[in-house]
């Protein structure tokens, strides 16, 4: 079961699919990252490799003001709907039917990029170089495999790295 574990629609279930690709992420390390972040009220926020809208609903939860959520795969989009619609968050989020890697350069405002992309993702060199160019003045997540192996050209960017069981968490303000 997945759900919002803190803000304005703590406890409510967000709905997932079988979808072997989708790999939620675990109410720990959802918890644990949010702590690290801190206070969300007013962001920008967009949610890359959005799956259900897991990060994304999360921080509008608490206190977000606002959410573009990023995803390839149709039946995930029908997925996110549902969970921004049984949240009544239409008004705050912004859904984009689209690969992450040609989004990122049309660059919208943001203050927070949560990127979560399937552990097999093989294409982390460039998501890096995308969003490090892209979003200089915001604040950026990457949730990987544990075995992810960080660019030395990213380490005077990255503000916290945290490995939670087999999932690691790159916080980076460039």
């Amino acid at each position: 079961m997945v759900r919002i574990i803190s803000g304005y629609h703590k406890g409510r279930q967000i709905k997932t699919n079988r979808n072997p690709q989708l790999r939620p992420t675990a109410d720990r390390v959802k918890e644990t990252l949010f702590n690290i972040l801190g206070d969300m009220n007013n962001l920008k926020v967009i949610d890359l490799f959005a799956g259900s809208g897991n990060l994304g609903l999360e921080a509008l939860s608490r206190g977000a003001a606002s959410c573009i959520m990023v995803e390839k795969n149709y039946k995930q989009l029908i997925l996110i709907r549902e969970n921004v619609a049984k949240m009544d968050l239409a008004d705050r989020v912004e859904i984009r039917n689209m690969d992450v890697l040609k989004f990122l350069p049309e660059s919208p405002d943001a203050d927070l990029i949560l990127a979560d992309p399937p552990y097999s993702f093989s294409r982390f060199d460039r998501l890096f170089d995308l969003l490090t160019v892209t979003y200089a003045d915001a604040r950026i997540v990457v949730e990987a495999g544990r075995d992810l192996k960080i660019p030395e050209r990213l380490s005077e960017v990255v503000e916290t790295h945290r490995s939670i069981g087999g999932t690691s968490l790159i916080i980076m303000k460039v």
